[in-house]
């Protein structure tokens, strides 16, 4: 199980993922204006962007991130991230599931018995 896997398990969602096709429950990326600016977009519909919401000139934090996945309240729910190392990097990862790895084998225990 690769640490994605586990953060899942942990936000109570079905898959975090940089490899998805199809329409995302949550959508993180970079996207680019028409003036060639970046910006990041973290969105649920992509065709329908709520700025004052979604967007960010800066990388969003870590944390803003992990809420707005729990925010989804969805044990289905699939997030595609486009870059992992920019969104959500291993070693933030890492540490999150260290600080709840008691949360986590409480979960994995479940679905094992």
């Amino acid at each position: 199980m690769n640490i994605y896997t586990k953060l899942a398990k942990l936000l109570d969602v079905a898959q975090i993922t940089d490899d998805f096709r199809g329409s995302p429950d949550l959508e993180i990326g970079e996207w680019h204006t028409a003036d060639s600016y970046d910006i990041h977009v973290m969105t649920n519909d992509p065709r329908n962007i709520q700025f004052d919401y979604d967007v960010f000139y800066y990388t969003p934090s870590f944390s803003q991130i992990i809420d707005r996945i729990k925010e989804l309240n969805d044990k289905d729910a699939v997030v595609y991230v486009s870059d992992f190392e920019t969104y959500l990097p291993e070693y933030e990862v890492q540490d999150y599931i260290d600080e709840h790895e008691e949360n986590l084998l409480e979960l994995l225990n479940v679905e094992t018995l």
